[in-house]
């Protein structure tokens, strides 16, 4: 899974060992740009391409990112940036919500963990739909590993607008984030 993961960023991972030939240590080499590029280009084995001329839809895109873990955080940050979003990291329920304050950037979209320590992401779903009112509402992207009924019920229960399955791969940000920003602006012509 780490070679995955590594690979879809464009890195490379590979195993140095010492002189009795046991892994010793692991070596990562993970490539950023500072800046975010005009197009992308996604392409996974076994998988579909998919070229995207220019990422309009998601540039300047302001993003509050939730998640405790920080290795998920900072992956999921530099995929988001990728994609030209702007980004705002936060690793608990209390500081997604101090981040609505009125003088802080307008996040359109927050991408939640489900599984905060603090404030669970329902708790912090809920708390953010009755912070702000329904004409300015971010869209809730719920970020879990679990797929179970019981939870998909409880999504569509908290107003929480879409659902991407960790580990987090950027085909299923760009796939979400596509489709709930579609939903955003056909309410928003309604």
């Amino acid at each position: 899974m780490c070679q995955k993961l590594v690979q879809l960023m464009q890195g490379k991972i590979w195993v140095v060992q010492n002189p009795r030939g046991f892994p010793q240590r692991m070596a990562l080499d993970l490539r950023f740009q500072l800046h975010p590029s005009l197009g992308i280009v996604i392409s996974e084995p076994g998988d579909f391409s998919e070229q995207l001329h220019h990422n309009s839809l998601f540039n300047g895109l302001h993003v509050l990112l939730a998640d405790d873990d920080d290795v998920n955080r900072a992956v999921t940050q530099k995929l988001l940036q990728k994609l030209g979003c702007t980004v705002t990291s936060v690793s608990s329920g209390f500081e997604c919500l101090s981040a609505f304050s009125p003088s802080g950037p307008p996040h359109k979209v927050v991408l939640l963990d489900l599984h905060l320590p603090d404030l669970d992401g329902f708790e912090v779903a809920i708390r953010i739909r009755r912070l702000r009112s329904r004409s300015s509402w971010p869209s809730i992207i719920a970020m879990t590993s679990n797929a179970s009924e019981d939870v998909w019920e409880r999504i569509k229960q908290t107003g929480i607008n879409g659902v991407v399955q960790k580990p987090i791969l950027l085909q299923g940000i760009i796939n979400e984030l596509r489709r709930v920003l579609l939903l955003q602006a056909n309410k928003t012509v309604l």
